[in-house]
């Protein structure tokens, strides 16, 4: 395929005209551009980021449940949609699917025991004051609020994959990226999570 980020602004910018055309209308519809993040593929990593992806919903408030939002992997393979299904069951080394919707499911949302109903992280001034004072929220909670390092953080993984993809870009570059591996701050148990993006909160 090459180039995802080519790719989307392609499609952005072709579905931009489309839609100005048949609606009468002219200027932007994206707020924003297009964003990836390179991402490990290892169990920890890839079931955090998908977590945090299908309780996009949840955020939002558009459902207290990410199996009641229908536009969500996860309500699809919870559906028995088998493509959905086996796009979860590849984040895990398990065939069972009642074996791996189980260990999902615990990611969404036992760990930490937060209970789904009405379950929306924490407010903005509440998690700072929790970082300032040192303190430390369970997993759950925190994919709970929007965590920036997930869509701005450039690549994320552990230290080692990260640290590989900086020479790689050094080698490319030479000169710049001079930076090492970042830790994710130390809210939440990150397993091991680094960045090579500092991002404000």
């Amino acid at each position: 395929m090459g180039d995802v980020s080519q790719f989307m602004k392609l499609l952005k910018q072709r579905f931009s005209i489309w839609f100005n055309k048949n609606r009468d209308r002219f200027g932007t519809l994206w707020a924003e551009r297009f964003r990836s993040v390179l991402i490990e593929c290892g169990e920890h990593v890839l079931a955090t980021v998908a977590a945090y992806i299908d309780l996009n919903a949840v955020r939002a408030g558009l459902a207290n449940d990410p199996k009641d939002y229908r536009f969500c992997g996860y309500a699809e393979a919870v559906a028995g949609v088998k493509v959905a299904e086996d796009g979860i069951r590849s984040i895990f080394s398990d065939a069972d699917w009642k074996v791996v919707h189980d260990k999902y499911r615990t990611r969404l949302f036992v760990s930490g025991s937060v209970g789904r109903e009405g379950a929306r992280g924490i407010t903005r001034d509440d998690f700072i004051k929790v970082v300032a004072d040192g303190g430390r929220l369970p997993l759950v909670q925190v994919l709970l609020c929007r965590v920036r390092y997930f869509t701005y953080g450039a690549v994320l993984g552990g230290q080692v994959f990260v640290e590989e993809r900086l020479s790689a870009m050094r080698r490319i570059n030479p000169g710049s990226y001079e930076r090492s591996a970042i830790p994710l701050p130390p809210v939440t148990d990150w397993g091991g999570l680094t960045t090579i993006s500092a991002v404000r909160p």
